[in-house]
């Protein structure tokens, strides 16, 4: 099944804004109407009409977090709406707390691979969070890909925005390869390649 993973976002929710993200590296991920959530670009790009998926999302335990979350569930449910898609269990939350401890990040990532299964096909969003929260979300996307059965990363998005006196600009980049160098490096690693610095720029050079 689809499964799209994200982190809620800490902002005030007066200062969570729409916008239209303007793609890079992915121009499945435009999204005219704009959004609040990046990874519901990768949801409107990548999921079916009539298909079933089932979205995650990690939020910290906080006032802002839990009013995000509800104007979330409304996004998402628009969405559904307008594209004719099934999200049957609606926003999957995974609560967290206020702790940037190893201890408490380690037991998100634990929490998160429980949703893992054979035969996913994985979205992500690196948005949002600390940079500790984001890295569990990334590990446990991972873990998926190397330990279940028939599992995928198909994108991985980071939406970005810009500030200037010409004013705000927004725009979404497909992350996926990143994260398929991260896996390609391991593999050269375990199988002791003796220059890897020279497969991986070959790679790169395709």
């Amino acid at each position: 099944m689809k499964k799209f993973f994200s982190v809620m976002p800490l902002q005030r929710p007066d200062f969570l804004k729409k916008f239209e993200y303007l793609p890079t590296g992915n121009s499945a991920l435009y999204m005219a109407e704009g959004t609040r959530f990046p990874i519901l670009t990768a949801v409107n790009a990548y999921v079916a009409r009539g298909e079933e998926f089932r979205f995650i999302v990690v939020m910290t335990e906080n006032a802002f977090c839990r009013a995000n979350c509800e104007t979330l569930k409304e996004d998402l449910a628009e969405l559904c709406a307008k594209k004719g898609v099934v999200c049957p269990r609606g926003v999957e939350v995974v609560t967290v707390q206020e702790d940037e401890s190893v201890t408490a990040h380690v037991a998100t990532f634990q929490r998160l691979i429980d949703f893992a299964e054979d035969d996913d096909e994985i979205f992500a969003c690196m948005t949002f969070g600390t940079k500790p929260l984001s890295t569990a979300l990334i590990m446990a996307v991972q873990y998926a890909y190397r330990i279940k059965k028939n599992a995928s990363i198909s994108c991985v998005v980071y939406g970005q925005i810009t500030r200037s006196e010409q004013g705000e600009k927004a725009h979404i980049y497909d992350m996926t390869a990143l994260i398929q160098l991260d896996e390609i490096v391991r593999v050269l690693a375990e199988q002791g390649v003796a220059d890897p610095k020279r497969v991986i720029d070959g790679i790169l050079a395709l």
